[in-house]
């Protein structure tokens, strides 16, 4: 079978690692014949020749020898470009930008199926877990009732490091700052924007239902201090930040926030840079996944194999489109521990189940909680299973 030769936008830390890979391993039946970069003298560590590298992207999407694009940076508007010029000039390509796949994926697919080429992004959801693959795949009989995911290394990693090792969250940032797992601005992972957009992609192909990135709300990590930390400890829980998206009363509700979780969840040894899926489905149950969610290698296998796919023309993406279902307007009450603000007391929505110095336990919703937040940044809240806590208060009353 005749080798694929294929342009490389982007030449950093998964860009040099799949350059290596296809290099190593040419039973990928993939060659590298053209690489896209801001500077072509900047200094890198991987042997390569430098004739392979241009600045000018044009000569690589518009190079009628070139039979797909990989495309690997960060900017999604100059992606969105860059794709769409290559799907409109025949050439299918592998992403790895969950922003940009995650903003304008409807688009996308329109044009890549007018043009009829492949559009793969494996990679721009949880690393190294198959999760579209496996949705797209194994539950397309299935009827999928709700994920919950940890999608975001550098937030799980903060979190570990402030329950396990007791450290404030400014140092915890920081440690993953040194190890290479959040940017100098951390601010799409640490609010919750980066699980928001894999969820939006996780809800398409999930259930067919195309929900913005926007339209999630979503509540991060950058609150969070010893009162949580102290109440974790205290019932022997993990704090982890979780996208979730469900169907209830024929509506999708999505949200991302973080929880407390007990250790009978699948998620609780989730540690670190790694990931983590679970689907429930009519049919199967549940199933969890779990696996890095960030690196060069984790990413460098999603894109390897998206490669496989187009090398052996296997189907591109699939996603049910069989049912509609309706955004939900109101989140489901729950149970939430709460701190940072004295306006609970005088706020309609909020059911005091406890009152301490310092926090509460109240049952309400996710969007009274949210418009809180709006007039006051310290508050944070982390929601707490009904069944956990009712468990709590068994104990407690019993001492």
């Amino acid at each position: 079978m005749k080798k694929l030769k294929a342009g490389l936008i982007g030449f950093g830390v998964v860009g040099t690692g799949v350059f290596q890979a296809l290099k190593k391993y040419e039973d990928y039946g993939v060659e590298i014949t053209r690489i896209a970069v801001k500077n072509i003298d900047k200094n890198r560590t991987i042997e390569f020749s430098k004739e392979l590298l241009t600045q000018n992207v044009n000569e690589i999407v518009e190079d009628s020898e070139i039979d797909l694009i990989i495309e690997l940076i960060n900017d999604p508007e100059e992606a969105f470009e860059i794709v769409t010029q290559a799907f409109q000039n025949g050439k299918s390509v592998v992403s790895a930008n969950k922003k940009m796949v995650a903003l304008y994926l409807e688009e996308l697919f329109n044009i890549s199926k007018k043009n009829n080429v492949k559009f793969f992004y494996e990679a721009a959801v949880c690393g190294s877990i198959p999760i579209i693959r496996t949705i797209d795949q194994h539950f397309q009989s299935d009827k999928i009732k709700s994920i919950e995911t940890i999608a975001n290394g550098t937030c799980n990693f903060i979190l570990s490091k402030m329950v396990d090792d007791g450290q404030s969250y400014d140092n915890s940032l920081n440690k993953a700052q040194e190890l290479g797992f959040a940017e100098s601005d951390p601010y799409s992972d640490v609010s919750g924007e980066d699980t928001r957009f894999k969820l939006s992609i996780m809800i398409y192909h999930a259930f067919g239902q195309y929900i913005h990135p926007e339209n999630i709300p979503m509540q991060g990590i950058t609150s969070l201090d010893n009162n949580i930390i102290e109440y974790a400890k205290k019932h022997q829980l993990k704090i982890k930040l979780i996208g979730e998206a469900l169907l209830a009363n024929n509506k999708i509700e999505a949200k991302i926030e973080p929880k407390l979780i007990s250790k009978k969840h699948d998620f609780y040894n989730i540690e670190n840079e790694y990931n983590g899926v679970i689907i429930n489905s009519e049919f199967s149950g549940e199933q969890f996944l779990k696996g890095k969610g960030a690196g060069s290698y984790p990413t460098t296998l999603a894109v390897l194999s998206n490669l496989k796919d187009i090398r052996y023309n296997l189907a591109s993406t699939r996603f049910k489109n069989n049912e509609r279902f309706g955004k939900s307007n109101s989140l489901t009450d729950k149970v939430y521990f709460v701190s940072g603000s004295k306006e609970i007391e005088n706020s309609e929505g909020f059911d005091i189940l406890e009152e301490f110095s310092n926090h509460k336990i109240v049952k309400t919703n996710f969007q009274i909680l949210n418009k809180l937040k709006l007039k006051d940044e310290k508050f944070y809240w982390a929601e707490i299973n009904k069944e956990l806590y009712d468990d709590f208060t068994k104990v407690e009353s019993l001492l």
